[in-house]
């Protein structure tokens, strides 16, 4: 094969994955292109795919392929530093390393020097003080270090923007976030007004924001309002294993207006990206709801459900019909083991306490049907 040859082979990769919708497809087409560029030695155009395939991967579902692309990238960058400009880079190293805390797997020693690494990298341009200071924020809020995390709100949220700070509606989705968890349902939605009206969003808002405003809207009594962001929201994120953990909060909603056989469409959709999702935070989150889901089946004499499960499922029937307490048992069992995992290397009982809070759900459950035509 001639160097125009293969050449050309991995431009048209290229082609494809820029047409190709976020998801598996797109990041192997580029995974592909990459390998062919480093196979015939050409460092420059493998380190520009790769550029690509962090993003592929990072909005498509797969952080741990953004991970390994990003890693690469970098480490080509600092041994050519004079070859490969270090500041394209610096944009992504904040998704990297914001879901660090995603794999129970990785310490919380190595978590701490990558933060630490980010903030002595985004000093050297003399920016991204805001930006480290969200991530040191998030990280201490996911890990359960609920004094930390308050020091660096606070601090985070006086910091000036700069041109590493992330976008308007990232960081009003993050201060959204922040009022849920504290119970200011009122405020949360109060705020959300610039996402809700179109003024403000990004590749994943308002995305995010629909799932997240379900259950405090739930809770205001606001039923009608959070089953059109069901509707609006579940269509933007179905098609994207990136939004697993959103499809939770959905089938959470569905549950809690007593629309189980919505969600149990939901559970049987998505089951499949829980099953291999690289981040265990997201599919704890979607295994909790699913739970929830399967325990009210279960509650209601549900004993068997006809669904059509993947292969690769542990407990697959060929014929489709699964009896319900062994799914819950399998759900349960999946979504107790990793909050564990998570528990043990955060040192904090936040998994555990999400559990509880998922199993007191049912007292709160309001029936309120949706549209016959809705999902």
């Amino acid at each position: 094969m001639t160097a125009q040859d293969w050449r050309t082979q991995v431009e048209q990769l290229q082609a494809r994955a820029a047409r190709q919708r976020p998801g598996e497809a797109k990041v192997m087409t580029l995974e592909e292109a990459a390998r062919m560029a480093e196979v015939h030695g050409d460092l420059a155009l493998a380190f520009q795919v790769r550029d690509e395939l962090i993003d592929a991967a990072t909005f498509g579902g797969y952080p741990d392929k953004a991970l390994v692309a990003f890693a690469w990238c970098r480490a080509q960058q600092k041994k050519n530093p004079d070859r490969f400009d270090a500041h394209p880079l610096l944009w992504k190293q904040k998704w990297v390393v914001g879901r660090l805390d995603e794999f129970p797997h990785i310490s919380r020693k190595k978590i701490q020097e990558a933060l630490a690494d980010i903030e002595e990298t985004f000093a050297r341009v003399d920016a991204g003080k805001r930006a480290v200071l969200k991530l040191r924020y998030q990280t201490a809020r996911d890990m359960g270090d609920e004094a930390e995390a308050e020091a660096y709100w606070a601090q985070w949220v006086v910091a000036p923007r700069d041109h590493l700070t992330d976008c308007p509606a990232c960081d009003l989705d993050d201060e959204i976030d922040y009022h849920i968890d504290r119970g200011e349902y009122r405020l949360a939605h109060q705020k959300a007004a610039p996402i809700l009206l179109g003024r403000s969003g990004c590749a994943e808002i308002p995305h995010l924001t629909y799932g997240s405003l379900l259950y405090p809207l739930f809770k205001l009594g606001e039923v009608e309002e959070a089953l059109r962001y069901h509707q609006i929201g579940y269509s933007l994120i179905h098609r994207n294993r990136d939004f697993l953990a959103t499809v939770g909060e959905h089938i959470e909603f569905l549950v809690l207006t007593h629309n189980l056989a919505q969600g149990l469409a939901l559970f049987e959709r998505h089951l499949g990206w829980a099953l291999d999702h690289a981040s265990h935070r997201d599919r704890f989150t979607f295994l909790a709801a699913a739970g929830f889901l399967l325990s009210r089946l279960r509650d209601e004499d549900r004993e068997t459900v006809s669904l059509r499960l993947p292969k690769a499922f542990a407990l697959h029937q060929a014929q489709g019909s699964y009896e319900t307490h062994a799914l819950h048992g399998w759900v349960e069992a999946q979504a107790r083991d990793i909050a564990a995992r998570f528990d043990a290397r955060n040192g904090t009982p936040r998994f555990q306490k999400l559990l509880e809070r998922t199993e007191r759900l049912s007292r709160e459950v309001s029936p309120f049907p949706l549209p016959t035509h809705g999902r």
